[in-house]
């Protein structure tokens, strides 16, 4: 028969974890439905749109700044800044201009080096004299942008690139066409991985911003979210945490039956012991920070080549304290498995960390 008591026992031993995965995989469905529509397709290619059409824009508005005094000119970028800043639609259509097709179709590749080249000039003339490897290296891309097999290469590169637009167009217009008769949407722009991760990111307090909602609703959904499962990974980090540090007094010479001790900050033979007590747990705890540490190092030494061995050991000490600067990032954007697994892999480590504050702070009050 289950009473309050033996269901604390369960709690404690291990049903909070598996109420928190539950209720992890409930909220990443919640998110899912929300953002996985086509409000939310919209959206997001829109968003992009305006960031591009915002960057254009303030470019003409410093430009008509420097030529105030030409009035032809200025009126002529003021027409511009007005057409593309005010009017709503111009996201929508500037989403749909691809310039390497421009580029191939109008046969601008060739003018489009000849720019780059130019530019390098300019860039040679203005080093430093004594700057020889800067110049030796501009001369051999100077002579490599005017080469006519230069031209050639990207010219076939350009329309190769315009045969696969083509191609991928009528390949997504037939799928497009295959699921809209089956009633779904053309595509899923927030598949359940991607709540998966989402979720993740948020309870373990490592966001980076590789997808968030763009609905309103999954931004309230993303509110509630962090109201209830922060302090609940919390809560599992706390209850996983306590019985490794009364492990470690055991083994260490203060054994559970010793909890009337004095108060830490009292000046006694026994709280000088509990304090030392304390210490050396806190520096087994390190040693098992560092260890794990190292063990995620070398994974991405051999796994993210393109990474140096400082970068990797920033992010990886980054990640263990729960900061999701988003700066560097050792996995593709779009790979949500190993996404998904990293932050499973850190709770480990984040309840070593835990126990590690949970041992370090009476010493330091």
């Amino acid at each position: 028969m289950w009473n309050y008591e033996r269901f604390c026992v369960f709690w404690r031993r291990g049903g909070n974890w598996a109420a928190f995965v539950l209720f992890w995989f409930f909220a990443s469905a919640v998110i899912h439905a929300l953002e996985n529509s086509e409000q939310n397709k919209e959206l997001d290619i829109e968003e992009e749109s305006k960031r591009d059409v915002g960057i254009i824009t303030g470019f003409l508005k410093e430009k008509r700044n420097d030529f105030q005094n030409d009035t032809k000119l200025t009126n002529q970028l003021e027409r511009m800044i007005k057409l593309m800043d005010e009017s709503p639609n111009m996201p929508r259509l500037w989403r749909k201009v691809d310039f390497e097709l421009v580029m191939a179709k109008h046969k601008m590749i060739k003018s489009t080096l000849e720019v780059v080249r130019d530019e390098f000039l300019r860039i040679k003339e203005g080093l430093d004299k004594d700057d020889s490897s800067g110049r030796e290296l501009a001369d051999a891309f100077i002579k490599l942008l005017s080469e006519d097999d230069t031209v050639s290469a990207f010219r076939l590169l350009g329309e190769d690139h315009e045969k696969k637009v083509v191609a991928d167009k009528k390949e997504t217009e037939k799928k497009c066409l295959e699921k809209r008769n089956e009633g779904q949407p053309c595509e899923e722009n927030w598949s359940f991985w991607h709540s998966l991760h989402f979720t993740s990111n948020v309870f373990s307090t490592t966001g980076r911003g590789t997808k968030t909602p763009i609905t309103t609703g999954g931004k309230l959904a993303t509110i509630i979210l962090i109201i209830i499962q922060i302090p609940f990974f919390l809560h599992c980090l706390a209850t996983t945490a306590a019985p490794i540090n009364r492990m470690l007094d055991t083994i260490l010479g203060i054994s559970s039956k010793h909890d009337d001790l004095e108060d830490l900050t009292m000046e006694t033979a026994n709280s000088r012991q509990r304090q030392l007590v304390m210490l050396q747990g806190f520096l087994v705890l390190a040693s098992v920070i560092l260890f794990y540490m190292g063990l995620s190092i070398v994974y991405h030494l051999y796994s993210t080549s393109w990474l140096t061995f400082s970068e990797i050991v920033y992010f990886n000490f980054v990640r263990i304290a729960s900061l999701g600067f988003g700066d560097i990032l050792p996995e593709a954007r779009y790979a949500l498995a190993t996404g998904i697994c990293r932050n499973l892999w850190n709770i480990p480590g984040q309840i070593v960390t835990f126990a590690m504050l949970v041992r370090v702070l009476p010493l330091i009050s």
